[in-house]
This record gives C-alpha cells, structure tokens and sequence, in this order.
C-alpha cells in the first residue's frame, strides 16, 4: 500500500516521535464533548419524533371529539322537536285535527264527500 492508503486503513492511533526520535503511539485526541453532544442530540431527536407522533394523535382525536359533539347537538335538537311534537299530538286539538285531515279522517259531525255511483 502506498503512504496515503496507509493514513486511512492502517492503525486508528496517530504515530508520534518524542524528544530522543522514538515513534511514540498516541491516539487521537476527541473532545469530550462531543459524545455528550451526539448523546444530547439523539435524545433530543427521540424526544422531537415522539411528541410529534403524539401531537398527531391528539389532533385527530381533537376533530372526532368536535364532529361527535356536533351529532350529539344535533340528535338533541331533533328529538326536543320530536318530544314537543309528540307532546302537540297528545294535547293540541287543533293539531290532532290537522294530523287526522292529512290521513283522511274526518270528524263525525262533518260530511264528508261520498262519491257517486
């Protein structure tokens, strides 16, 4: 191998000579920091990616609960009309005469129309 194959693929230690011209092995020198730093960093990005997907959740769990409250408005509006009208049909004479004229029924005072032969 040639010198600059050797810097990359050969020992990880850098070589060194001291004060007598002795190759002295030393390893390279890494900021401490830095491991905190990825450590940090890593943490941080789990952190982000897990709230994020919560957050999602939440949203969507938001929107049901409002389209859900909603219905249940709604349904509530239409059965007090539906208790009202029941109520109506049960006391209201006027409005149990107009119901039975849309079914055809009549009063036995009034005459009603007999079709000829």
């Amino acid at each position: 191998m040639n010198k600059a194959a050797n810097i990359y693929w050969n020992e990880p230690e850098a070589i060194r000579r001291n004060a007598k011209g002795e190759a002295v092995a030393t390893r390279t020198a890494r900021p401490r920091w830095l491991s905190f730093v990825l450590i940090l960093l890593m943490t941080v990005s789990l952190c982000v990616t897990i709230n994020y997907r919560a957050l999602t959740e939440l949203r969507g769990e938001i929107n049901e609960n409002k389209t859900l409250t909603d219905q249940i408005q709604n349904l509530t509006d239409e059965n007090l009309a539906l208790q009202d009208e029941i109520h109506n049909l049960k006391t209201d004479p006027k409005t149990i005469e107009r119901e039975a004229k849309k079914l055809g029924l009549a009063r036995s005072t009034e005459k009603s129309p007999v079709p000829g032969n």
